[in-house]
């Protein structure tokens, strides 16, 4: 007896969807392909031009560049194009596979302008990572076939980890993005190489040391580069003083030799036992920038090794957004204080929540009443987040919450740090924090 809601109809589609479905891999394949390379573009598109191809030149699905318009492909030195390949990958037993030739050159040097977009899942279980040329490099296995070398990887390898995921895609484009800079960078310093002058960039610095990694001591990019002018200035003195050398060894007239001697070289003769020439080296001698360094790529290494990248940023991030937000809201009196409890998801540090209230509590701020894995309560005292000038009364406490909330943006590391501090105690271990974020 055929069942009440039986359609002759239904059951020849529904024996049709399952035989597309199920019975025709060609056609998964076809359109896990196509929501893959429609997922990369819409991503890429947010902060790159994105140019098609027409067949897969050297491993690119995309060929990218970045959105500025002082260069053109007839320039002499036309704008540097980055190299995306993209995947899907249906569950974690699918394998991925990649020319060496497209990550890495033949003298072992990974090409920096490559980047691997891999997309899983559908709709509210899809996922999406980035893979630089280095990560490639680093975790792929080679494999010979057919007198070719391939890197190839299993997707459960990418799948559980989380340094790859993208969770925030502003820090995933900041890494494509400076990648492409440095390439500009490197490409510029060869030009500039056949002269005295190298050009500082102040984006010529690992993409590592970037990341938003507080140490309590100071911005690891902005005073990498200010070490890096304070050299220039000394090389520009040696270089004027050589350039006065040879013009003396030019030179066929002694007074005209005197003259340089005591406009250039004289200016920066020392005072040591005899005479000599003596420069300022005012540069990459402060041992705590170099220990904050060193801090900075152990942490770093550390939670690269549980896994947790993605996720901890993007924690910390949330933790940003939410106190500033919630905080101003509360529009608080200039003596409340707040409560602050951070929930989120033990292993993995995702699915975070944060609620920000006021509290009666009334001793020191800021204080850390309870630490676990997986929840934080913290008191705060939000006075202190205003800027210096308005605590001074030079200047008036903002009213509109808008404005309250950037006060307190501004001054976020006052109540990141402690956060942040509570949270690595319990992932990487004590010893590892930053002896400036004590």
């Amino acid at each position: 007896m055929l069942a009440k809601n039986y359609s002759p109809l239904k059951a020849a589609l529904g024996f049709k969807e399952k035989t597309l479905s199920s019975s025709q891999p060609w056609l998964k394949s076809m359109e896990n392909g196509g929501l893959g390379e429609a997922r990369a573009k819409a991503f890429l598109l947010e902060r790159f031009w994105v140019l098609e191809r027409s067949v897969d030149i050297q491993g690119a699905d995309y060929l990218i560049q970045r959105k500025i318009t002082s260069q053109n492909f007839m320039d002499k030195e036309p704008p540097k194009l980055g190299v995306v390949q993209v995947k899907y990958i249906q569950d974690g037993n699918t394998y991925i596979s990649i020319n060496k030739d497209y990550v890495i050159n033949n003298s072992g040097e990974t090409y920096g302008e490559f980047f691997l977009l891999v997309f899983s899942g559908q709709e509210d279980e899809a996922k999406s990572f980035l893979m630089t040329s280095q990560d490639v490099s680093d975790n792929f296995e080679e494999n010979e076939v057919k007198g070719k070398t391939i890197l190839k990887l299993r997707g459960e390898k990418i799948l559980d980890n989380n340094n790859f995921e993208i969770l925030n895609k502003s820090l995933a484009l900041n890494k494509i993005d400076h990648a492409l800079k440095q390439s500009d960078f490197k490409r510029n310093r060869m030009f500039l190489g056949a002269t005295n002058y190298i050009k500082l960039d102040p984006e010529q610095i690992e993409h590592d040391f970037l990341l938003p990694l507080d140490n309590g001591y100071a911005d690891l990019h902005d005073e990498f580069f200010k070490n890096k002018k304070r050299l220039q200035s000394t090389l520009f003195d040696i270089e004027e003083v050589i350039d006065g050398m040879n013009n003396i060894l030019k030179t066929s007239d002694p007074e005209e030799a005197f003259s340089i001697y005591a406009d250039v070289i004289s200016q920066h003769e020392g005072s040591s036992m005899g005479k000599c020439i003596s420069f300022s080296v005012d540069f990459f001698d402060d041992e705590d920038f170099l220990e904050a360094v060193k801090n900075h790529k152990s942490r770093l290494s550390a939670i690269r090794d549980l896994g947790l990248e993605s996720s901890y940023f993007f924690l910390l991030k949330t933790f940003v957004k939410s106190v500033s937000e919630q905080s101003a809201k509360l529009k608080l009196s200039k003596e409340e204080k707040v409560e602050v409890t951070i929930k989120y998801d033990a292993k993995t540090l995702e699915n975070p929540s944060i609620i920000v209230s006021k509290t009666s509590y009334k001793g020191e701020c800021p204080f850390i009443e309870l630490s676990e894995l997986g929840y934080q309560k913290i008191y705060f005292y939000p006075w202190n987040w205003f800027s210096w000038e308005i605590r001074a009364g030079k200047e008036t406490s903002p009213k509109d919450p808008n404005d309250i909330e950037q006060q307190y943006i501004n001054s976020s590391f006052l109540f990141r740090r402690p956060f942040q501090v509570a949270l690595e105690k319990l992932l990487i271990g004590e010893e590892l924090i930053s002896p400036w974020m004590e």
